[in-house]
């Protein structure tokens, strides 16, 4: 099974890194406004896209502060199913390692979600680093 994969230095703590993936108010400046969350081990999230035309809903599996997070996707948003930001501290830098496991082969669903996702990391790359994101519906069009 192909995974999505992603790695990138963000210029800031992993404490800000982590509160950027674990709180609504951190995931509606980089990945979509229309984001709910319960920040904690079996908390639900809703996550809507243009429009609510497409909605992730999610169950948060695990959160070790300033080091990891697992959701688990729990409708049909994607065929994946297992979402992953691991955070390591290096120098003045926080490395973030993202997988979103469980795709059951390479198409074009696949293609998609990689280039979607590697659009949004850069978006919260971006917002931890000057302020300002470009969650969804702030996003391009892909």
């Amino acid at each position: 099974m192909p995974d999505i994969m992603h790695s990138l230095k963000i210029q800031t703590s992993p404490d800000r890194v982590y509160q950027a993936i674990t709180t609504a108010e951190g995931i509606r400046s980089w990945w979509t406004r229309d984001a709910a969350l319960d920040p904690s081990v079996g908390g639900a999230g809703e996550f809507g896209f243009y429009g609510r035309r497409f909605v992730a809903k999610a169950v948060v599996d695990e959160l070790e502060p300033q080091a990891r997070v697992k959701w688990r996707v729990t409708n049909s948003a994607w065929p994946g199913d297992i979402i992953e930001f691991d955070l390591k501290p290096e120098a003045k830098h926080t490395r973030l390692t993202f997988a979103h496991r469980g795709y059951a082969e390479a198409d074009q669903k696949y293609a998609s979600a990689t280039t979607r996702w590697g659009f949004y990391l850069l978006s919260l790359k971006q917002y931890l680093e000057t302020g300002k994101g470009s969650p969804n519906p702030d996003d391009v069009d892909l």
